[in-house]
């Protein structure tokens, strides 16, 4: 999985840099946010790219990232959902429990 991570105001970004679809792998994810936990960052953000899909693979591990994030009370959000990952967020119930915003800049 292509990745950046970078700060924007108090939130470190995950920007994704690629699709995700059926057959993507971002259990990367987990270990990157391992690694914001343990240097004390507590707020953290997903970045997408466009037209990106979760699956019940990819979207079991954005669920472990909000649980690891919850447990050391910290905030996750999630940049640029569109349609498509919301409806997914919606069907597992968890829509309300995490913040989303269209743009970087909508973190600060």
């Amino acid at each position: 999985m292509l990745t950046e991570v970078y700060e924007i105001g108090t939130y470190h970004v995950i920007k994704i840099n690629e699709i995700l679809h059926l057959t993507s792998n971002i259990d990367e994810l987990l270990s990157i946010i391992d690694n914001l936990l343990k240097k004390n960052v507590k707020n953290i953000a997903i970045s997408f790219q466009d037209n990106s899909y979760l699956y019940s693979k990819t979207g079991s591990v954005i669920v472990r990232c909000w649980e690891k994030i919850q447990d050391q009370n910290g905030n996750l959000a999630l940049i640029n959902t569109n349609e498509d990952i919301r409806d997914f967020l919606a069907v597992i119930d968890i829509e309300f429990l995490i913040k989303k915003v269209s743009t970087e800049e909508e973190l600060l």
